[in-house]
């Protein structure tokens, strides 16, 4: 897998913020912060304990980018385009066809947006607290940003938390992007079912 260790979080993202005391940043994959628990928190108290303790005296910095939302479904239907050109925009609108409004599996699915990722993940934060309780003390610090000040953002992040850069933060990893886009209608399609 071409993924870092961890990225699926659970307990391989424990052990490996365990292990790379100088590592300042994690990228994960949809996680929530309840993946982070051993499985069997739920029932074993030792465990939320031993957790607990392995994780004092961390400050979680979660950064989420945001985007207006008429200008994410435009941003992911052209993504589609990019992908498979006119296949792309027709795989997606055959999903949408009819009132089914079924989700998209690539970048214009709701689920992805920011915003609702963000909700999710801030009820597992404080799921999570409220299981660790006195237990365990932890800080997170929730920073939701305008997906293209990045580089602005990370330069107040390392200054701020004294950390180094991201590497890589500055790199355009898209480039140019192909002319052209889906019909218009598509965005008026993907409104209907899912705004």
């Amino acid at each position: 897998s071409r993924a870092p260790a961890g990225y699926y979080g659970g307990d391989r993202l424990i052990s490996v913020m365990n292990e790379c005391v100088d590592t300042y940043y994690f990228c994960v994959n949809q996680i929530t912060v309840m993946d982070l628990l051993p499985s069997t928190t739920a029932t074993d108290e030792s465990d939320i304990v031993t957790t607990a303790g392995m994780t004092q005296n961390v400050e979680y910095i979660h950064l989420f980018p945001f985007r207006n939302y008429n200008d994410w479904v435009r941003s992911a239907i052209k993504q589609s385009y990019d992908r498979a050109g006119e296949k792309g925009c027709l795989a997606a609108k055959m999903l949408w066809d009819d009132g089914k409004c079924q989700h998209y599996r690539m970048e214009i699915d709701i689920r992805k947006y920011s915003r609702v990722d963000l909700d999710r993940f801030q009820d597992g934060v404080v799921r999570r607290m409220n299981q660790l309780g006195e237990r365990g003390k932890e800080e997170h610090t929730f920073l939701l940003y305008l997906h293209r000040d990045l580089q602005r953002v990370m330069e107040l992040v390392s200054t701020t938390y004294q950390m180094p850069m991201l590497p890589g933060t500055g790199a355009k990893l898209k480039g140019e992007r192909p002319e052209g886009t889906c019909n218009e209608s598509l965005v008026e399609q993907y409104h209907e079912c899912f705004s």
